[in-house]
């Protein structure tokens, strides 16, 4: 593997401090710039300590050809890790100037949200729609991997791996040595193997002592981040088995568009899911871009028509930290301009369970991902809890990946090679789980569609008895 000849971050917040022990350990002796629109004393001793150049530059629409394009080179590595800076300007900028470039989400330039009007033109699926207009335009150009972390980007891996795992387990003709090797090849496995659901599943029980101030968010990866995917509308990928939209659904694409958009936001959106340590458990739906682009990628399609495509979504249950912040987001716009903290050194216990579940009709569920607890991330690497490892160990796997294919253009995380992510990352994520479950919604094998997964308030008072679910304000 050669290497990048220098890596500059846009963002020295959590993810951008949580991934400079692994930079250091793949790329060793490789300079680091990184920008950041605060300097406090915590980024400039850390900055010190890890060998970065650190600039106090908020990026904006309007600087960031100046301050971006006067530092960029040749073979130089651009991550954007930062909320609100244009995954779309970057990437072009970084690709005229010869460099890769990465980001965790794509992202739009800094917006007024309100949401209660969210628009379509900040949703994923437009955002998504922005970049690969781009990718058209430039099949060949520096590898530029988008929506590349934990999830969206390595969940993308393991959906493959899991197909190939339930497969070989099912398929009698079905050989470790047929790996698919094309997108649809990928497509038509899923169809063969009849998989209905595919949920992103996540249940983070990392807790810390409550030591909230007034008016203080908080959750274990982003608080901008996380206070902007609760109060943007759900998204989802619509898969060709359902029989009919929601009531509160609007299609996205045109009439024979693939996804659609709940009209509500999504912490007000609540599904049901299930994981091996945690079994059935409450979640919130979160749009996010993998719902989106694993849909698509997943569709078997002829004549402009879909013969087969997954329902795909994130299904979320944040840590007990997390919940009070999200019932402040309920309240008004004086709690969301509190402090921000992302929890750390305060976090006491806990496992951040992240995987995929992927439900057939004829072989049931296997869900498939990582088990990583809060001592084994800090044993594994400084400056991290267990969701920032998840996310920066993939995002550097992807920088090896793209090194190696330097000329891929624009890359979503489903046209990566599956087992050459997994050979680097997997080490970050262990203990991995790969589980079969006879577990379905409502406990009724015929019911796939995205309403038994689906509930309100009163329906849901009764599976919580019926069944022994925990409801979201009990959170441990």
């Amino acid at each position: 593997m050669s290497k990048p000849k220098r890596i500059i971050i846009v963002g020295l917040g959590n993810l951008g401090q949580a991934i400079l022990p692994l930079l250091q350990d793949v790329f060793p002796q490789i300079p680091i710039i990184a920008f950041d629109q605060h300097c406090d004393r915590r980024r400039v001793e850390l900055a010190a300590r890890w060998h970065v150049d650190l600039k106090q530059c908020r990026i904006s629409a309007g600087n960031y050809q100046y301050v971006l394009g006067e530092v960029l080179e040749e073979a130089d590595f651009l991550l954007n890790l930062a909320h609100e800076v244009s995954s779309a300007a970057l990437l072009q900028l970084a690709q005229s100037h010869g460099a890769f470039y990465l980001d965790t989400g794509i992202e739009p330039w800094q917006y007024r949200f309100d949401n209660r009007d969210a628009g379509l033109d900040t949703s994923n699926f437009a955002l998504r729609e922005q970049v690969l207009a781009l990718k058209a335009r430039s099949p060949q150009a520096r590898t530029a991997i988008i929506a590349h972390g934990a999830n969206p980007g390595f969940v993308s891996i393991l959906v493959k791996q899991a197909l190939w795992d339930m497969a070989t387990r099912t398929i009698p003709s079905y050989t470790r040595t047929s790996v698919p090797s094309s997108r649809l090849d990928w497509a038509r496995l899923a169809a063969q193997l009849k998989i209905r659901v595919i949920q992103i599943s996540e249940c983070d029980t990392q807790y810390a002592p409550a030591q909230t101030a007034h008016h203080e968010l908080h959750n274990t990866w982003s608080v901008d981040g996380f206070v902007t995917e609760c109060r943007q509308h759900a998204e989802l990928g619509w898969g060709s088995h359902e029989p009919a939209l929601p009531v509160d659904a609007i299609r996205q694409g045109g009439l024979r568009g693939a996804y659609i958009q709940l009209q509500r936001p999504g912490w007000q959106t609540r599904v049901r899911s299930w994981s091996p340590l945690r079994g059935e458990f409450e979640a919130i739906l979160l749009t996010h871009h993998e719902a989106i682009s694993i849909t698509s990628y997943f569709t078997v399609d002829e004549a402009d028509q879909a013969l087969y495509r997954p329902t795909v979504y994130y299904a979320y249950r944040p840590p007990a930290c997390a919940m009070a912040s999200m019932q402040m987001i309920e309240q008004d716009s004086i709690a969301l301009q509190g402090e921000r903290r992302v929890l750390k050194e305060e976090i006491r216990s806990g496992v951040d369970e992240l995987g995929v579940l992927l439900i057939s009709e004829i072989h049931g569920g296997l869900w498939y991902g990582s088990a990583l607890s809060i001592e084994r991330a800090r044993a594994l690497a400084p400056l991290n809890n267990a969701t920032s490892l998840q996310v920066v160990s993939s995002v550097v796997g992807a920088m090896r990946w793209a090194i190696d294919h330097p000329d891929a253009g624009i890359v979503e995380a489903e046209e990566m090679d599956h087992d050459a992510l997994i050979a680097y990352t997997r080490h970050f994520w262990e203990p991995m789980q790969c589980v079969a479950t006879a577990w379905t919604p409502l406990h009724t094998a015929s019911r796939l569609d995205f309403a038994a997964f689906r509930y309100d308030g009163d329906r849901y008072e009764k599976y919580d008895r019926e069944q022994a679910l925990v409801p979201m304000n009990e959170l441990a």
